[in-house]
């Protein structure tokens, strides 16, 4: 349960900044970056419900391949900005390299949002199960 909270609290500050920012400037503002600013959140929720799982027997693989890939996509979306000078500015925010960080971001995103709807789900089976 912890680590399910963990793990949406990222997200739900994107959403309420997100909505607040909107309302204020009266166009759609949001930081997608947030989850990957508060990585640490989202590590520690993951290795609660990978914890979780284990002891449980329930929905190892899926746990564990989720924070796996988020942890990669967002290792490999630094990676790259650093390697390719987008993370110092020495080249402009534009072209197939900008997508491409931007892409892997998103879906890091999505998949921190998909862990914590599995959170939910171990937890709800647990729940049952007891």
């Amino acid at each position: 349960m912890t680590g399910t909270v963990l793990l949406w609290i990222p997200i739900g500050l994107m959403i309420v900044t997100a909505f607040i920012g909107t309302l204020s400037a009266g166009r759609l503002l949001m930081d997608y970056f947030m989850p990957a600013e508060l990585f640490f959140l989202v590590l520690a929720g993951w290795i609660l419900l990978l914890i979780g799982s284990l002891v449980t027997q329930r929905m190892r693989i899926l746990v564990a391949a989720l924070g796996g890939a988020a942890f990669v996509l967002l290792f490999a979306s630094q990676l790259t900005a650093v390697l390719s000078g987008l993370a110092s500015g020495a080249i402009p925010a534009e072209g197939f390299i900008w997508y491409l960080v931007l892409g892997m971001l998103i879906l890091y995103d999505v998949l921190v949002i998909v862990l914590g709807v599995a959170g939910i789900r171990l937890s709800h089976a647990v729940k049952t199960a007891a």
